[in-house]
């Protein structure tokens, strides 16, 4: 294939957005079904041929700004020249406060002085994540329909260009 034009490119593009649409629909049906907790690591199989691991990743843990107004008071006592005009901390500095709020696993900086406004949770939820095996992606072009579980309201097999059954 040549190159695109633009015109040919934007259809392109729309109609790879739509079938991206259907499958996160699809995906996100499906992902409450899978029942594994963060961390585990489990087989996919397609029949007895092994597709890869489906993966539950752990939350990470962050240090956050969670109360602002105190945060940015606890500067201006302790590093004012780190507080800007419109009270509000440096980027810098604050990212500094945090790492060390996560260094020490507690709302404290180096000093071991509490930083109010901070403290130690989760930043992104835990989310499942596919490690497919070496050529696990030849599979898609052997899938038929009857290898695939009902799911209703989505045509799995149209998504996954399944063969279809002979139609009688």
């Amino acid at each position: 294939m040549s190159d695109l034009t633009p015109r040919e490119a934007r259809t392109v593009f729309a109609l790879l957005k739509m079938r991206q649409s259907q499958l996160n629909r699809a995906l996100k049906h499906v992902t409450q079904f899978i029942e594994q907790e963060p961390g585990d690591k489990n087989a996919a199989k397609l029949g007895a041929a092994r597709l890869g691991k489906v993966a539950m990743t752990e939350p990470e843990v962050k240090a956050i700004v969670a109360d602002r107004d105190k945060f940015v008071a606890f500067v201006q006592e302790t590093a004012p020249t780190e507080v800007e005009h419109v009270p509000t901390v440096r980027t810098a500095y604050e990212m500094k406060l945090l790492e060390q709020a996560l260094a020490n696993n507690a709302p404290v900086d180096k000093e071991g002085r509490e930083i109010p406004g901070v403290e130690i949770g989760h930043g992104s939820s835990p989310s499942q994540r596919f490690y497919a095996d070496d050529g696990a992606e030849r599979l898609l072009e052997v899938l038929e329909e009857t290898d695939l579980p009902q799911i209703d309201g989505i045509d799995l097999a149209g998504l996954l260009g399944a063969k279809r059954g002979e139609q009688a």
